[in-house]
């Protein structure tokens, strides 16, 4: 039953329109006969509709609040946040009165005499559809205000951007950013994380790292309101999943804890590590020859030989391959170790156990001296780094699982991408490029910096190419890297894993790096531009087959394959 107010005016024209609403059986009606008495009504009752005339008649007798009209009478309902809809009748000359629904724009015509049957049909259906109106907009707000209850209860920061404006937040995001919610309304989505690169690297991260619904997802680092910054994880429902920049809807976690937590683990994994290679660590002594002087437990054990199997035995035929470039490997350890201050190197290398099996060892070598200082044995204590879990298809892999957090750490390139990029360059170095050996460069990291301080040598092959297609860590790519590997100049990486460049040539001075013998050009500029940026390096050589991977100017780490 639709309820509604008339402001009736005793003319017979009211009489006759009320009588013919409430024939229907759907409409009540309950009359009062002023403005004043309609507020009176509405103070204390709900109705879903008020009629009255625009302007209200003097009618001697009754009460009327002085001066106000039907347009009063609507600003004074919303000053009282009264939303009830209103029709009034005007007059529109002597023979017609105009129905009009004031909120919908909505006028019906009535004669003044005659018969008012249709008109009254349309009024009862203009009555019946501002109605069901207003409570669907009742509804909707009821709804609207329920969720946004629960967007301020979430402890997730949300925010809707559209046309790289931020257009809403919730009181989470604000709290998070130690902000406000109006002073982050109105801004531009940049202001949100620190340089134009970062956002960059925001935008084709979200391109790349997509899930089964379309929702995109990316890590960053958002500033708070007094400039410092926080780890986040961001979810993004987008409005065109093609073009970020038009908007969506983005989900914010504040990822502090978590990444407190990882640093804890890395923390607590290498503690661990210390206390493995000091218990459990394949130990072995040569002369400068190669011929076995010591073989502990651990290392008989992993190798399954006796004693009497190795002791004054070379280690080509026993743990290294016949086919091994043992010579050259032995006398890179010698220079290596010649050249440490501290008498240590350290080298990665393919070995082989008693049955076949191929595994990679780290090797910490030192220099045993004579009493003239002169080298007399050098004493390894290797570290099985195999990685098995990729081992599924006979390839025998290097795991950089417990060294590759000492090479990005304090850069901003993820171990991921280094682990994907490391692969390629041992691919490199043992299979060449159609039965020659390769020699490259790849510059992990640090873009803008080592972009400045180089220049292109060729036409760059992935100019122009989207994000997705030139990310390094997709299978496909991996071909054209190889190929490309022939070419002169480094590949430049991004931190998260995009293909910059192919073909740069180093033009930093590296009149100060100091290398060991037999290290090249390559090696230099590679350790030189390392030396003056935050990129990481590594150099595959092309005649030895080895991996040097630098840092700060210095080798970090050398793999003789």
């Amino acid at each position: 039953m639709i309820t509604v107010l008339f402001i009736d005016d005793n003319s017979d024209l009211f009489s006759r329109i009320r009588t013919s609403l409430e024939k229907t059986g759907e409409i009540r009606i309950e009359s009062v006969h002023s403005v004043k008495q309609a507020i009176e009504k509405l103070r204390g009752r709900t109705f879903d509709m008020v009629v009255s005339y625009e302007h209200v008649p003097e009618v001697n007798g009754i009460e009327f609040l002085p001066d106000m009209n039907g347009i009063d009478f609507i600003k004074y309902l919303k000053s009282q946040g009264n939303t009830t809809p209103v029709i009034f009748l005007s007059r529109r000359g002597p023979a017609k009165i105009a129905l009009e629904e004031v909120n919908n724009g909505t006028e019906i015509t009535l004669p003044q005499s005659g018969d008012l049957r249709p008109a009254l049909m349309e009024m009862v259906n203009l009555i019946k559809q501002t109605m069901l109106r207003k409570r669907a907009e009742r509804d909707l707000k009821a709804q609207n205000d329920q969720l946004a209850m629960i967007l301020s209860a979430t402890p997730l920061g949300i925010f809707q951007m559209r046309n790289g404006i931020i257009e809403w937040v919730n009181q989470s995001l604000a709290s998070m950013l130690g902000s406000s919610e109006p002073a982050l309304v109105g801004k531009d989505l940049h202001t949100l994380v620190k340089s134009t690169e970062e956002f960059d690297q925001l935008t084709r991260e979200f391109l790349v790292r997509k899930d089964a619904l379309g929702i995109c997802h990316a890590d960053c680092r958002l500033v708070k309101a007094d400039g410092t910054t926080i780890p986040c994880h961001i979810q993004v429902q987008p409005l065109d999943p093609v073009d970020l920049s038009r908007g969506g809807t983005f989900v914010v976690t504040d990822t502090s804890e978590k990444q407190k937590i990882v640093e804890a683990l890395h923390d607590s994994e290498a503690k661990y590590r210390d206390l493995l290679q000091n218990s459990q660590s394949i130990i072995i002594r040569m002369d400068t020859q190669g011929v076995i002087t010591f073989f502990n437990h651990f290392a008989l054990t992993f190798f399954d030989y006796t004693s009497e199997d190795v002791i004054g035995k070379n280690v080509t035929g026993t743990i290294v391959a016949e086919k091994a470039r043992i010579q050259h490997g032995l006398s890179m350890m010698a220079n290596d170790i010649g050249f440490n201050a501290d008498g240590y190197a350290v080298n990665i290398n393919e070995n082989i156990r008693r049955n076949g099996d191929r595994v990679w060892i780290a090797w910490i070598n030192k220099a045993i001296r004579d009493e003239e200082g002169r080298l007399v044995e050098i004493l390894c204590i290797g570290h099985d780094i195999t990685d098995r879990r990729h081992n599924g298809g006979g390839e025998v892999r290097i795991s950089t699982d417990t060294w590759k957090d000492l090479v990005v750490s304090d850069t901003d390139v993820k171990e991921d991408v280094f682990d994907a990029v490391f692969h390629i360059c041992t691919e490199i170095a043992i299979e060449g490029r159609e039965g020659k050996a390769v020699g490259t460069t790849f510059l992990i990291g640090d873009t803008k910096n080592v972009m400045e301080k180089s220049r292109q040598i060729i036409l760059n092959p992935f100019e122009g190419h989207r994000p997705e297609l030139r990310n390094i860590m997709n299978p496909g790519l991996k071909e054209n890297i190889k190929a490309l590997a022939q070419l002169d100049g480094a590949f430049v990486i991004t931190a998260d894993g995009f293909v910059e460049s192919v073909g740069r040539y180093i033009t930093v001075d590296s009149s100060n790096v100091s290398l060991p013998p037999g290290m090249g050009t390559r090696h230099n500029s590679v350790a030189a531009i390392t030396q003056v940026t935050h990129t990481v390096g590594i150099v595959v050589s092309q005649s030895g087959g080895g991996i040097t991977v630098f840092r700060n100017g210095q080798i970090l780490k050398k793999i003789t394959l």
